[in-house]
């Protein structure tokens, strides 16, 4: 059997060394693509790192400061947990006389008979200041008041014949209790105030009745003689 001689066109298989060589090759060229698209390195700093420290440094500080005001010193008996709560009571408050607004009210409903400075007029209106009639027994001058009085009246030696208007029936128990409560503190007068719940009282008493006479509210009501 003859050999033959390789013909020049026959293709060469490739040794193991060339496939190493190719294989190398190849991660060469791979290195040198991730060396190209690797992030160069920048001068400077970031502000994050910085700020966070701060934030958390400032939550730190408030923490603690809020220890400090509320935490009664660690004590387990600062706080009571079974003391009794205060409810909030969104009621009416309850009345005290107001002087200032008695004295407002005066002057619009009362001045122009018996003057702002309680003297009155001579022989038409009389005076309210040193006055028994305003002073004393509260209920006398109540009445007066939400039912007004007609006929003649001595006071302090002298006389009047005038005729009072219920000025109360139209004002509020506060209202009314206000000015009453001025007109027995002010210009001398030295009587204690009077509670709206009085005047409710004394209202709901003598209902909606006419005037009274001096005679009639003199039984009920003596003036007190010092």
């Amino acid at each position: 059997m003859t050999d033959h001689p390789h013909s020049p066109n026959q293709s060469r298989r490739p040794s193991s060394g060339d496939a190493h060589s190719a294989s190398d090759s190849q991660l060469v060229e791979v290195h040198s693509h991730l060396a190209r698209d690797k992030e160069e390195p920048r001068e400077g700093f970031s502000l994050l790192p910085i700020v966070v420290v701060f934030v958390f440094c400032g939550f730190g500080f408030w923490a603690g400061l809020y220890l400090t005001r509320n935490a009664a010193g660690f004590s387990s008996s600062a706080f009571d947990l079974n003391a009794p709560r205060e409810v909030a009571n969104d009621g009416p408050k309850a009345f005290e006389p107001d002087l200032a607004k008695g004295e407002k009210l005066y002057l619009q409903q009362c001045a122009s008979c018996h003057q702002a400075n309680g003297l009155g007029v001579p022989g038409a209106f009389p005076p309210l200041a040193g006055s028994p009639w305003v002073q004393g027994n509260e209920e006398r001058i109540i009445k007066i008041a939400l039912a007004g009085i007609a006929g003649e009246i001595e006071v302090k030696g002298n006389k009047y014949n005038g005729n009072m208007p219920n000025i109360g029936a139209g004002l509020k128990d506060a209202q009314l209790a206000n000015i009453i409560s001025y007109v027995r503190s002010a210009w001398g007068n030295h009587s204690d105030p009077v509670m709206d719940t009085k005047v409710a009282e004394v209202r709901k008493a003598i209902g909606s009745r006419g005037q009274y006479s001096p005679k009639e509210i003199l039984e009920q009501h003596p003036l007190e003689t010092k």
